[in-house]
């Protein structure tokens, strides 16, 4: 998962994703571990301070597939979503179906969510949308 600690960060979010990713994934390579069995954590809240970096994040999300892995995504009841919708933490389950909602067309694969069945509603509602863009032939 994608972090902060202990070191500097690369003015670019997407950059210093890239760069932490990298750097797992050579440390994952001499490990042996297989490529199949490696997922990424962008690490939603972590090691982004800010709203702005967090939405920044989820604007440019599409820009991490160059390291062609799927994503996991831990957005649930974070504290970016309370801060758009003013609800604490344990009120924050329709703003995380949303976070994934908006994520899966942007390739986000895995989710990590408290509320499975409010997020698997929001995944059939986006996997649907996602199903007839393909069926039409339709790009983004």
């Amino acid at each position: 998962m994608h972090t902060g600690r202990d070191r500097a960060k690369h003015t670019d979010m997407i950059q210093d994703q890239l760069n932490w990713f990298e750097t797992s994934l050579k440390l994952a390579q001499i490990a042996g571990i297989k490529d199949e069995a490696i997922v990424l954590d962008p690490g939603f809240g972590f090691a982004k301070e800010t709203l702005d970096e967090n939405l920044s994040l989820m604007l440019r999300f599409e820009e991490l597939h160059v390291l062609n892995y799927p994503y996991l995504i831990g957005s649930s009841r974070k504290r970016f979503i309370g801060a758009l919708t003013g609800q604490d933490a344990d009120n924050r389950d329709v703003g995380t179906s949303a976070t994934s909602a908006l994520l899966r067309p942007m390739g986000g694969a895995i989710f990590r969510v408290h509320d499975v069945a409010t997020n698997r509603d929001a995944l059939s509602v986006a996997d649907g949308l996602i199903a007839q863009v393909l069926k039409e032939g339709m790009t983004s």
